[in-house]
């Protein structure tokens, strides 16, 4: 999920004129240049925030195992995440055409 999100927010980003050289960059980016702007609502910057910090977790510790409860309420958020992100990168790609 993490990276899904990742790629998504890094596409919009990018789409944007705005290249981020690290995962903590693009997770900054995605509250200024997405949240403050209003081209995401704040909800889906909390979340990605919240994924960022689990994929860290995860990837940075020993014997962390994310329980199914929490991988099934984040999936559909993760869903919609990508799905937003990609409806805002047509509305661009349309309106620069």
């Amino acid at each position: 999920m993490y990276y899904a999100c990742y790629y998504a927010a890094s596409a919009i980003l990018i789409a944007n004129g705005v290249e981020t050289k690290s995962h903590d960059g693009v997770r900054r980016m995605v509250g200024q240049e997405l949240v403050l702007k209003g081209i995401i609502d704040a909800e889906y910057g909390r979340f990605y925030s919240q994924l960022f910090s689990k994929r860290e977790t995860g990837d940075n510790e020993d014997f962390i195992n994310h329980d199914l409860n929490t991988v099934e309420s984040l999936f559909p958020v993760a869903r919609s995440f990508v799905a937003i992100i990609e409806d805002r990168v047509n509305r661009w790609l349309t309106n620069q055409v």
